[in-house]
């Protein structure tokens, strides 16, 4: 990847965007190069679980608030963290960029502030994630036949715990990807219960687990929970790339989905679906 040097951002504006990310620094500190903290190179690369995501990497000396800011221009647009600093500095930051798309160039510059109020910047340079095989992910898109998602017209009825109001459960039945729930670091604990509205026939389940750019908080096996009394799985989750279907049927209303194994940490869901038969698509079973 080739890194190209542009403009330095002006002190005012480096201090608004750090104070965002939290930090305490005095505004007419000394900015220095980030260069000086830095531990390894800037790394980009292509999010393998999904599409037009990528992932940003660097490893600092010492422990800091860092986020970088990116975009199409040289007025970037766009500014994001690491989850895992959880209000704290860190050390290894792998930083999640939503819409960044293969094989497009983006401005970006890292900016971030060390414990002691140290402020540090990037130049402003660019980058491009790699080109993706485009036939492989339409092979991975394709499922079996089902009706509609009946999890879009339910609601949340309980849910293990949220890390935030921007990460609520709500988000994983709002049929948007680019929206998920995060628990609180419940890992293999973590649950949603859903309320279709009506008793249901079910075709299918699928869960498209969340996950961090360091690895942690992937789902990889589910158990569905139906009216609190048959427990149905284990099945495999899906990612945006992979959805993974898993054909099951079943009637009710209530339905928890529990998380069975995964990697840890902030587990949750992007998408937790239910969905109807073909021939049904979505119609009620009996009244609820």
């Amino acid at each position: 990847m080739k890194i190209t040097p542009h403009r330095v951002l002006p002190l005012a504006a480096l201090t608004l965007i750090l104070a965002a990310c939290g930090s305490t620094a005095d505004a007419g500190g000394e900015i220095r190069p980030f260069s000086e903290v830095q531990d390894s190179g800037f790394v980009f690369e292509n999010d393998p679980t999904f599409p037009d995501r990528g992932i940003f990497r660097v490893v600092t000396t010492e422990a800091m608030i860092c986020s970088i800011t990116w975009g199409p221009t040289e007025e970037l647009g766009n500014q994001n963290n690491d989850l895992a600093m959880n209000g704290t500095g860190i050390i290894d930051h792998n930083v999640l960029l939503p819409g960044a798309e293969p094989g497009m160039t983006y401005f970006f510059r890292v900016q971030g502030a060390t414990a002691g109020g140290q402020l540090f910047q990037s130049e402003l340079a660019t980058f491009t994630l790699p080109m993706t095989d485009s036939a492989g992910r339409e092979e991975n898109m394709e499922e079996e036949a089902h009706g509609d998602n009946l999890a879009i017209g339910g609601s949340v009825v309980e849910v293990s715990s949220e890390f935030s109001a921007n990460w609520a459960a709500e988000n994983a039945i709002d049929d948007d990807l680019a929206t998920e729930w995060a628990s609180a670091g419940d890992g293999d604990n973590a649950f949603l219960t859903i309320d279709l509205g009506s008793v249901q026939e079910v075709a299918g389940v699928e869960f498209i687990t969340r996950s961090m750019a360091n690895g942690t908080a992937i789902t990889n096996q589910f158990f569905v929970v139906v009216d609190d009394g048959d427990r149905l799985g284990p099945f495999a989750a899906g990612n945006p790339a992979t959805p993974r279907f898993n054909a099951v049927t079943f009637t009710g209303r209530i339905i928890r989905f529990e998380i069975d194994t995964s990697t840890g940490g902030n587990t949750g869901a992007i998408e937790a679906r239910v969905f109807a038969p073909l021939s049904g698509s979505g119609a009620a079973a009996a009244d609820g």
